[in-house]
């Protein structure tokens, strides 16, 4: 069965510090003569005025105890300047606190001026000892080394992940309070809303102005409501106003039907944009009817001017 000490050991690799004290707690009853018990109760504590009378009692018991040596002395050096020692433990300067061997590895010989006496004062400095308990650094192979360094593969890893949630974040964020993230790296054609229209419509969206767009039952017969735009590749907006994208086609002065795409944009809205450069010419967007008792479809037209290519 394992010793007491080898169970706090375990514990403390482990990282299960409170248990692991539990177990050195027993030690100290079971086996006060044992150097390395007082040494790793000093190593898993987090007073420095208690480690240092551990490690004095350890080095009683064997005054060639090099782990309490070197903890003594980081110690005495930090009590000089413990400006230097911020963040430090007494583990970190005591590598390795005795580790436990695969066999038992035999208890220097006492003579009766070495041997330390078990006082009822020992158990109560450890049950009162402030703060947490240190996370013993190099302590078992999950306590050899806080962090481990990273190959390049792993950290760019980590960097793949952390943009991955990132970019989580902002499309959810972009959701809840409606602005559009410039995603154009997914979509170069995909047309993009500075601000949303003045007030509900049809609007015809040009350099970052909004045209209305007059709405006709059948084709207009004059050119009231039907702005001009200035460019190949003229974008429609929809908004607040319910728009089915498989109920649109555009339409070209000559009775030709152009391929348009649909978008969602900010907020809801639903844009509409040809799929190739527009001639000049007049051109309207036609809602085909919802129901049998609609006679004609809604039309939304607008004339397109663009600049002549340059030869």
């Amino acid at each position: 069965m394992p010793s007491s000490l080898q169970n706090g050991i375990s514990a403390a690799k482990a990282g299960q510090m409170q248990q692991a004290l539990d177990h050195l707690k027993d030690a100290i009853i079971d086996e006060p003569q044992n150097a390395d018990v007082w040494v790793w109760i000093a190593a898993i504590i987090d007073d420095l005025d208690k480690q240092e009378i551990f490690l004095e009692k350890a080095l009683v018991i064997d005054p060639n105890n090099i782990p309490a040596q070197r903890g003594l002395a980081y110690l005495q050096n930090r009590k000089k300047n413990d400006s230097n020692f911020q963040g430090d433990h007494l583990s970190e300067h005591t590598k390795p606190i005795s580790p436990f061997p695969a066999e038992q590895k035999p208890q220097p010989e006492l003579n009766e001026a070495r041997w330390v006496k078990l006082e009822d004062n020992d158990l109560n400095l450890i049950d009162q000892t402030p703060g947490k308990i240190t996370e013993n650094k190099d302590i078992g192979n999950k306590g050899g080394k806080d962090f481990q360094k990273l190959s390049a593969f792993e950290i760019s890893l980590l960097g793949m992940v952390l943009i991955i949630f990132i970019f989580i974040g902002l499309l959810a964020a972009s959701s809840i309070f409606g602005f559009e993230l410039p995603l154009d790296f997914f979509n170069l054609n995909r047309p993009r809303l500075a601000a949303l229209p003045p007030y509900a419509g049809v609007f015809l969206y040009e350099n970052g102005t909004y045209f209305n767009i007059q709405q006709h039952i059948g084709l207009p017969d004059e050119e009231t409501g039907i702005p001009a735009s200035s460019v190949s590749d003229p974008v429609i907006v929809f908004w607040q106003i319910e728009a089915d994208p498989e109920a649109f086609q555009l339409i070209y002065e000559t009775g030709e039907y152009i391929p348009i795409e649909h978008f969602s944009g900010r907020a809801g809205a639903d844009l509409f944009e040809p799929e190739n450069d527009l001639q000049s010419g007049l051109y309207c967007l036609k809602q085909l009817p919802t129901s049998t008792t609609e006679d004609e479809p809604f039309y939304w037209c607008f004339t397109a001017n663009p600049p002549l290519p340059i030869e």
